[in-house]
């Protein structure tokens, strides 16, 4: 069994093993996943000279590194899956810088013209042939628009594109024969992964998304009133592997200097939290990168965010339960924590709920009596995904990456105020979601949805009823019961099922009732709609007593 790569593939298939294998000395790895008879990797084992006294985590950043964008972006997205990875693992990934060598301006130039349809001189005043930065995918150049405005021009690497499809093949084929030949490895979803991985390189590689990007995150942060600086994107001279913005006058924070005094640093930091909590648990939508690079500040002491390539996205059931489990964090209520968490995941098979209660108990043990400084708020998520993972709880993607992206943003802030605490700030940003969760047009979108859902579920219970009864009649149902204290727990069932019934009731005569209210035209519309909402507050008061005292119900 062999990698299932066409031939033109097969020259970048043996840069890549002797990258990982004779020079960083990885090849033990494939031993140990019994992969070495598949693949010619020779029989070296031992990093080269250069790397002999090298820990394996830094061999791992350097091998990546050297392999090019496909590899040094993915080493990024493994830097955020704390979760997943050994500490010393995730720590050194967190440190690839994004970095490439110079594209000849000529070459740039062509690209640009390219995807603008027409000439430079026709787009651009003047562009500065050097570039201000130069990362893995792209370069980005200064330049002066014809009415002399100043912008940065990001341009895409000519020949990138076919380069990252061919490793994203590559490592499509590995993750395959990684579940094929290593049955332990199967619970990680290989194939899944790579193929996520595979679709967030390609909206890296199109501008005209990370400039949709920039614009929704802009007029969000605009309207929370917050005092922070997206880059306005200039359309006419934006596409696919071209984008356009203005060009701020700013620097990276971690180049200040402590002697300026007009900006307030203490204020800046907690501008830097306050923004990113916002993005995460009010609006949903986040900075997926925000390192020392993409976060810069203006002389007024603004907060200005560059790069928008990589974004997460929460909807919001996962905000609600996100906040929710913070919450409970901070109430140092375990139970509360273990059930928001487990709603926010799927449980597995083998899910240990006792482990993870025990486990999470610790983390906020650490959390409320250590310092902030020695364990993060940041820190705090990290550890409870971690300790979800090892219980076979499984998380959307976006949350590990909403995790990273807070810890990344705590560690800048605290370079700008040492004595900064994201726990301080969170607090206000927290009681926003929790009030907008409890909006009425909130309440009555998530009561619409769930009777919708509930109408589409009922609508599917005849077909599986049918298919129930087939097995019953062709002897093809089986039942298997193993537990022992069935009757107790069958009241308890039978008593929540009765109160989820009388709850789907209450909310039935909820909405009818605001619809009435709201669309009635005549006063019997009115009346019932009354009718209605006064029968809602009635069963919802005989569910909420219930559920505090439970009894027969």
């Amino acid at each position: 069994m062999t990698l299932g790569i066409g031939p033109p593939n097969l020259g970048r298939v043996r840069e890549i093993l002797s990258v990982l294998v004779l020079d960083y000395g990885f090849g033990y790895v494939f031993d140990q996943l019994g992969l070495s008879r598949h693949l010619p990797i020779g029989r070296r084992r031992r990093p080269s000279r250069e790397y002999a006294g090298v820990s394996g985590p830094r061999r791992l950043r350097l091998a990546l590194a050297e392999l090019g964008p496909t590899f040094i972006k993915l080493g990024q997205v493994l830097g955020a899956r704390g979760d997943l990875l050994p500490r010393p693992v995730v720590q050194e990934l967190r440190r690839l810088q994004d970095e490439g060598p110079v594209v000849p301006f000529a070459d740039a130039r062509g690209v640009i013209e390219r995807e603008l349809g027409r000439p430079l001189e026709r787009c651009f005043q003047e562009v500065d042939p050097e570039p201000i930065s130069s990362a893995s995918l792209g370069q980005v150049h200064s330049a002066a628009l014809p009415d002399g405005r100043q912008v940065a021009v990001k341009v895409l690497r000519p020949g990138v594109r076919r380069v990252v499809e061919a490793d994203l093949q590559i490592l499509s084929d590995a993750a395959a024969l990684l579940t094929r030949q290593v049955p332990a490895l199967r619970r990680h979803r290989l194939p899944g992964f790579v193929r996520q991985f595979a679709t967030q390189m390609e909206d890296e590689m199109s501008y005209t998304i990370e400039a949709h990007n920039a614009e929704r995150l802009r007029d969000a942060l605009t309207s929370a009133g917050l005092r922070v600086r997206v880059p306005e994107v200039v359309w006419d001279l934006t596409a696919r592997e071209v984008l356009t913005t203005e060009r701020i006058a700013a620097r990276r924070i971690d180049q200040l200097a402590d002697t300026i005094s007009t900006i307030d640093r203490k204020a800046a930091a907690e501008e830097i939290g306050r923004a990113l909590l916002h993005q995460v648990f009010v609006d949903g939508f986040f900075h997926g990168d925000p390192h020392h690079g993409n976060l810069l500040m203006d002389d007024a002491g603004r907060l200005v965010l560059l790069d928008f390539g990589i974004v997460g996205y929460l909807d919001p059931r996962t905000r609600r339960l996100l906040c929710e489990a913070v919450r409970r964090v901070y109430d140092q209520d375990i139970e509360g924590l273990v059930t928001a968490m487990s709603e926010l995941g799927t449980l597995g098979a083998d899910t240990d709920l006792q482990s993870l209660r025990e486990e999470l108990a610790r983390i906020v043990s650490r959390f409320m009596l250590l310092p902030q400084r020695e364990f993060p708020m940041g820190e705090v998520l990290t550890r409870t995904l971690h300790a979800l993972w090892l219980n076979s709880v499984r998380v959307p993607a976006d949350i590990p990456l909403a995790a990273k992206s807070l810890l990344m943003a705590e560690g800048v802030a605290m370079d700008l105020n040492p004595d900064f605490d994201l726990r301080e700030v969170a607090a206000p940003v927290l009681r926003e979601a929790r009030a907008r969760e409890l909006s009425a047009e909130e309440l009555v979108d998530r009561s619409t949805r769930a009777i919708e859902r509930t109408f589409r579920r009922l609508g599917r219970l005849p077909g599986r009823l049918d298919r129930v009864l087939s097995l019953m009649e062709h002897g093809g149902l089986r039942v298997r019961v193993e537990d022992l204290d069935i009757d107790t727990r069958w009241g308890r069932l039978s008593r929540a099922l009765n109160r989820l019934a009388l709850g789907a009731v209450t909310m039935g005569l909820l909405v009818g009732g605001a619809v009435l209210l709201v669309l009635g035209q005549q006063a019997t519309h009115v009346a019932l709609g009354g009718i209605a909402l006064g029968g809602a507050f009635l069963s919802g008061l005989v569910v909420v007593l219930r559920t505090v005292r439970p009894g027969q119900l």
